[in-house]
């Protein structure tokens, strides 16, 4: 029993040690990654903050020889030049323009709501105080040219001791040669060759120009500035003065550098000691090893599409958490232990996945298992066996995912913030939006599900006015889609039972009123026959009435039959190729002495050529008769009739157009129906079918009759499908 216990302790203590050892090694390689740069023989004058140190140096070089050129021996006067005094005076001129502007436009909107209003003593109170300020700014801004010269060569004065303070003082040491007669230019005493002072002389040197630099390196500039004409020596002497910048920084980078190797040592000893460790451990029984058996176990039971998520979101908090601050450092504290512990949990937990993930590689049967049971697996099987619809299913999904990795985020930040990392931005910033985003989400359900809730109460208490909002995309929204249509379905049912007994209404009305007038007629001067004593002549009359009534009749009540057979699609058709253009001219000819007898100007406009279709010619005629007598019976006297036959994409189109005779104050789609007329005071010859046979007809051959009216406009167009033309 003793020793079962004492291995047991032995275990823990050598996994403890394996994996301290371990995240020892992790932060000496995360630190030798991170300051890589250090090492090599001269660190810090290869690095960009010593390069950045020589531009600086360089530009403060050129500025002496350039723009400060002789500038202590200048005079005032010279010192600054006119370009500079003018460019100083337009800039001081902009603003003081400027600020007018600003104090001019600051009481400009009051001033023109007092004029409007009236009011002149506000407005003279408002430009009393405008022309203040603007007095009180021109006091303020008097500067003259001297001024102004003055302010400029105090700043350059300023500016060049600077410079040349800065020169001075710098460690760095330079040697310029330019031009055929290589004028040196330089801050070294004494140096002939320039070559052996760097050999003797020189902790640095570089030389310009040279080809060791990308067209990233700050240094291109003064490559770009010596070209091909001149030589330009940078020099770091080894007297350099041991408080200066440069040398503070030299002993700076070489002693990171040497920290890095050490520390690279230390972690190359701590891996080796951590695996020698590792080793140990998994050569130990299972029994023995019950504390990591335990802890894999608790960690099975996790879904493995959750572990992985788990482990992707944990190690890269941890990789910042490494990056982030140093661990090498003196004095020690309590913090590197804490760090150290962290990146060790790390690492136990690192060990129990990567030992998962084998164990699975190797047993396929137990992966395919492990993958049944996954998180998004199962969700998906609820999803398919669930009743949903696929959006809703869809944003099911969505936010089941994204409540999801809110948890993650929330695990995430926690750990982040108990490592005081900035990556708690993140995960923080994640959850965030996921709670404005839910509560917003629902907000929209519950507003556009009351939405639909009141428009059901308002459609259920007969209310079919009422429209549901249509907001968003979704099931709801198909909902809100879908009650509207069917009440629109319903209303429109209804209206059209309403329309359809005022029209039965109107349909007998009609047909006893038209077969009425005719009959009445008939029986009266059947009567008036039946009398004696008339004369030849008055009997002849009598029976040219009765002729003319009965005629009326027949063709009442042969509409009417043609209008039945129509509507039950009871009719035959003779389809054949029939001109279009022909078959128009002769319904006119047909017509000729009806339109010769009527006050109407006729205007045609077809094409020459010969347009074809395929159709029954002597119902197609009718349809063109039912028309024209239309214009012939309702038309304003005196005025043009406008008949146009073009094709357009395989497809002929007749249109008629005339100004009717009276107000044309009906729905244009009632005029198709049966015994319907534009007249409606019915004095005109007719049975108020033509314009419904007449659409039966062109619909029954793939054509159509569409009506448009404008104004006292009335405008027919019939259109049929035609073959292609022919010349």
């Amino acid at each position: 029993m003793d020793i079962k216990s004492k291995n047991k302790y032995v275990n823990i203590i050598a996994f403890i040690i394996c994996i301290y050892m371990f995240g020892l090694s992790a932060l000496s390689v995360s630190d030798f990654i991170k300051n890589r740069n250090y090492l090599g023989a001269q660190p810090y004058f290869t690095s960009w903050k010593f390069k950045n140190e020589l531009v600086g140096y360089f530009n403060n070089i050129q500025a002496l020889n350039g723009v400060y050129k002789n500038y202590s021996q200048k005079s005032d006067d010279e010192k600054v030049s006119n370009e500079e005094l003018m460019s100083s005076k337009d800039v001081y001129d902009s603003n003081l323009r400027n600020k007018e502007n600003e104090i001019n436009n600051k009481y400009k909107n009051d001033i023109l709501v007092a004029e409007k209003e009236g009011n002149k003593v506000v407005v003279n109170s408002l430009i009393k105080a405008k022309n203040k300020e603007l007095d009180e700014l021109k006091k303020e801004n008097t500067k003259t040219l001297e001024d102004m010269k003055n302010e400029i060569a105090l700043y350059k004065t300023k500016d060049y001791e600077n410079i040349k303070r800065a020169v001075g003082k710098n460690s760095l040491k330079y040697y310029i040669t330019r031009g055929k007669n290589n004028i040196i230019d330089t801050n070294l005493a004494n140096v002939s060759d320039i070559d052996l002072y760097i050999k003797d002389n020189a902790l640095y040197s570089i030389k310009f120009p040279t080809q060791a630099l990308n067209n990233n390196d700050g240094m291109v500039s003064i490559n770009q500035w010596v070209g091909t004409s001149a030589q330009a020596y940078f020099i770091i002497p080894k007297d350099i003065d041991q408080n200066s910048y440069i040398y503070t920084n030299y002993i700076y980078y070489n002693s990171v550098g040497q920290r890095i190797i050490k520390e690279a040592i230390i972690g190359a000893v701590s891996f080796i000691i951590g695996l020698l460790m590792l080793i140990y451990i998994l050569k130990k029984n299972i029994e023995e090893m019950y504390f990591i058996q335990k802890y894999t176990k608790q960690y099975n039971n996790i879904p493995l599409d959750l572990r992985m998520f788990i482990f992707i979101i944990y190690s890269s908090v941890i990789n910042a958490y490494i990056n982030k601050g140093g661990f090498f450092h003196k004095p020690y504290n309590f913090g590197q232990i804490y760090k150290l512990t962290l990146i060790a949990f790390y690492i136990f937990y690192f060990i129990l996945s990567f030992r998962d993930a084998v164990k699975l590689y190797k047993n396929k049967e137990e992966f395919r298992v492990e993958v049944k049971n996954c998180l998004i697996n199962k969700l998906s099987n609820f999803m398919k066996e669930s009743p949903l619809t696929q959006s809703t299913k869809f944003k099911v999904r969505g936010i089941i995912i994204l409540t999801f990795l809110a948890g993650i985020a929330i695990l995430a930040a926690f750990i982040a913030l108990m490592s005081g990392s900035m990556l708690i931005i993140i995960p923080t910033a994640y959850v965030f939006c996921y709670l404005l985003f839910i509560l917003i989400y629902s907000f929209n359900i519950m507003r556009v599900f009351g939405g639909i809730l009141k428009g059901t109460e308002e459609i259920v208490s007969g209310n079919l006015n009422y429209t549901i909002v249509e907001k968003g995309r979704g099931d709801l929204f198909k909902l809100a889609h879908n009650i509207n249509n069917m009440k629109a379905s319903f209303k429109k049912s209804l209206e059209n039972e309403i329309k359809s007994e005022r029209l039965k209404s109107e349909l007998i009305t009609n047909v006893s009123h038209d077969l009425k007038t005719p009959l009445t007629s008939i029986i009266n001067y059947v009567d008036l026959l039946k009398k004696e004593g008339l004369s030849k002549e008055e009997t002849q009359g009598y029976i040219d009435v009765l002729d003319r009534k009965s005629q009326r009749l027949k063709i009442l009540i042969d509409d009417l039959f043609e209008a039945s057979k129509m509507a039950s699609g009871a009719v035959e058709l003779n389809m054949e190729k029939v001109d279009v253009t022909a078959l128009l001219s002769q319904a006119l000819a047909e017509l000729h002495e009806k339109i010769n007898n009527s006050s109407l100007i006729f205007k045609l406009k077809v094409p020459k050529q010969k347009v074809y279709a395929n159709l029954d010619g002597k119902k197609t005629w009718r349809v063109f008769e039912n028309l024209i007598n239309n214009i012939l019976k309702y038309s304003q006297s005196k005025t043009r009739v406008y008949i146009e036959l073009v094709v357009e994409d395989y497809k002929i189109i007749i249109t008629m157009k005339n100004i009717s005779s009276y107000e044309m104050n009906f729905d244009k789609e009632e005029i198709f129906e049966r015994f319907i007329r534009g007249d409606k005071s019915r004095n005109t010859e007719g049975s108020g079918l033509g314009l419904s046979i007449s659409k039966s007809i062109l619909e029954l051959q793939g054509g159509n009759l569409s009506i448009e009216i404008d104004g006292d406009l009335f405008k027919a167009k019939v259109t049929v499908p035609s073959f292609p033309m022919e010349g």
